[in-house]
């Protein structure tokens, strides 16, 4: 998968952008059977857990 380059400060709305509109694109090629096990981990950066990225995450996945 990839690259794909997030931007050296990445902030809650940035980080819900790129779930939203490029993670999909980036697991187009990932067969379904690699897909469903898949383990998507966040740290606990702010980015990772602003209010914008978890409604993503809940909504999407």
């Amino acid at each position: 998968i990839g690259p794909f380059f997030l931007p050296p400060r990445l902030d809650g709305q940035r980080y819900a952008e790129f779930l939203e509109n490029k993670i999909s694109l980036l697991l187009e090629d990932v067969p379904l059977r690699i897909r469903e096990i898949i383990i998507f981990q966040h740290d606990d950066a702010p980015a990772h857990s602003s209010r914008a990225a978890r409604q993503v995450l809940n909504r999407r996945f």
